[in-house]
């Protein structure tokens, strides 16, 4: 295959999402999200949205966040995630 083969055992996806009852109409995206010790800094969007209402796209996204992290065993890394809106009182991590 034409294609990298990443041999790091210490990657992880890090999801979370808004557990409000507006998690569909406000936006809190773009989200901020570091990771303290290392150079990780990163800008991250919500999902597209994938309604369609006829003609034009219904305009309803998800507040839900994929991202990628390294956690290597026995380091104690701080996540920092920062949000553009108004951060959700319920969230799902």
């Amino acid at each position: 295959m034409n294609a990298y083969v990443c041999q790091n055992n210490d990657l992880g996806i890090m999801l979370y999402e808004s557990k409000d009852t507006d998690k569909y109409d406000r936006a809190i995206a773009p989200v901020y999200f570091g990771v303290t010790g290392t150079s990780i800094n990163n800008t991250v969007n919500s999902y597209m949205d994938h309604v369609w209402d006829g003609f034009y796209t219904g305009q309803v996204r998800l507040s839900a966040f994929p991202s990628l992290i390294t956690a290597p065993k026995g380091q104690n890394n701080t996540v920092e995630i920062t949000m553009t809106g108004t951060p959700p009182k319920k969230m799902k991590f």
